[in-house]
């Protein structure tokens, strides 16, 4: 079989090569040697082959990079080995489609209907959940940056937590210290306990695909839903993480009782002592893991965030320029752009999380079920997916240090510039 991460190596190689002719033609302010024109041109087309052949043989081995298999298999439950008997999840999606009846299928299948096939479902074999929940990995965010994930074992579970809101008198609710002489009498109160109730919520999604694509080419559909339903799982958890209300859906940060609104310098902008003034308020135990999440249209905002535009685009140790991509990093922690954040000049323009204190819960593993009643008419066939998860902010609410201002995990810039946090 051939190994794509050697055939990825080589088209980084060839990348490479035209890369530093192009700039050595460039420091040297002139144009390409005929000489240095044919190694190029050469080295492109022989790129461009290498890239075709990575694309097909990615298609037919359901390649998944090794760190992110390892990754998805280390968050799901229940033994990895299984084996369906499926040589392929395209396969796998013929047989739900062809031939619910299949042998394979029983010990996979949900729900109480299993002659019919718009009922109930099939669970994802094993072996091809990390290719779906892969994608889902590259294209999320919350799960992505370090969030607890949990594995549920029934409908719901209470994850323990210490009720420690203040630190006025005491530490971790209630256990209080003091200096005190041989024989004196030592003081205290019980500490508080308290529990995060993660209670299972259905996401559900359906998309069409026709016969002919089915019939004519398996591989050609599983590379297709795949890429589908991992997507789109991505993008409908992490908007409920960022903004769902709780009700029917998981509890997003920016509901959270614990979400500190900072006061914005002016509106409808993101300034340098905004930056400032969040950090200060973020708790100092979550320094390590912190990750900014910001909306697009605050990227303008940070590139303008120092007395000269071309600030925030320095790579530390570069020479200062506008030519390379905007860094992925600020004040030295990774920065994600996504839509899932509010426009700018709104509460939630630009987040800053630890998203360790984000708890999610994976209840039921996805179940893909299809039928072709739906679009009869059109010859195509509805595929449905399914899967049942929650989540929450572990806190939920800010922290009052011993000294100074409130601190939490979830920090972000309040709407105007007076009645914020």
């Amino acid at each position: 079989m051939v190994k794509i991460p050697e055939l990825q190596q080589q088209h980084a190689a060839l990348v490479e090569d035209m890369r530093k002719i192009h700039e050595t033609a460039k420091e040297e302010k002139r144009d390409l040697t005929p000489e240095e024109s044919k190694t190029w041109e050469a080295k492109k087309a022989e790129a461009l082959i290498l890239k075709g052949i990575i694309d097909r043989e990615t298609e037919i081995q359901g390649y998944v990079p090794e760190a992110i298999t390892k990754r998805i298999q280390d968050l799901l439950p229940g033994p990895s080995d299984r084996k369906s008997g499926f040589r392929s999840f395209g396969e796998f999606l013929c047989a739900i489609k062809f031939n619910p009846a299949d042998n394979r299928l029983v010990s996979l299948r949900t729900g109480s209907n299993e002659g019919v096939d718009t009922a109930g479902g099939f669970l994802v074999p094993t072996e091809f959940k990390p290719a779906i929940l892969a994608v889902a990995l590259e294209s999320s965010i919350i799960r992505a940056s370090g969030a607890t994930v949990i594995p549920m074992g029934s409908d719901s579970i209470a994850i323990p937590k210490i009720v420690d809101s203040t630190h006025a008198s005491t530490v971790f609710g209630g256990i209080v210290a003091s200096w005190t002489e041989e024989a004196g009498t030592l003081s205290g109160v019980d500490p508080t306990f308290g529990q995060v109730k993660l209670i299972a919520h259905k996401l559900a999604g359906y998309t069409y695909a026709s016969n002919e694509l089915l019939a004519d080419s398996a591989i050609a559909l599983e590379a297709l839903l795949i890429r589908m339903f991992g997507e789109a799982l991505a993008y409908y958890e992490d908007t409920a993480f960022f903004s769902g209300d709780g009700v029917g859906k998981p509890l997003g940060i920016m509901n959270s009782g614990a979400l500190l609104a900072i006061n914005r310098s002016a509106a409808t902008t993101v300034a340098a002592a905004d930056i400032a003034n969040m950090w200060a308020r973020f708790m100092p135990g979550s320094h390590g893991r912190a990750v900014w999440f910001a909306n697009p249209t605050v990227l303008a905002q940070l590139i303008k965030l120092s007395t000269t535009p071309i600030t925030w685009l320095n790579t530390p140790g570069s020479t200062p320029n506008v030519a390379s991509a905007p860094p992925s990093q600020l004040m030295g922690k990774p920065i994600y752009f996504t839509e899932k954040c509010k426009a700018l000049g709104t509460a939630g323009d630009i987040i800053l999380a630890d998203p360790s204190y984000y708890l999610i819960g994976d209840r039921q593993p996805i179940t893909i079920a299809s039928s072709e009643h739906v679009r009869f008419t059109t010859d195509q066939t509805a595929w449905r997916f399914v899967e049942r998860v929650d989540g929450q902010p572990w806190v939920d609410a800010a922290f009052t240090p011993a000294n100074g201002s409130t601190l939490s995990p979830f920090v972000t810039l309040y709407t105007a510039t007076t009645g914020g946090s």
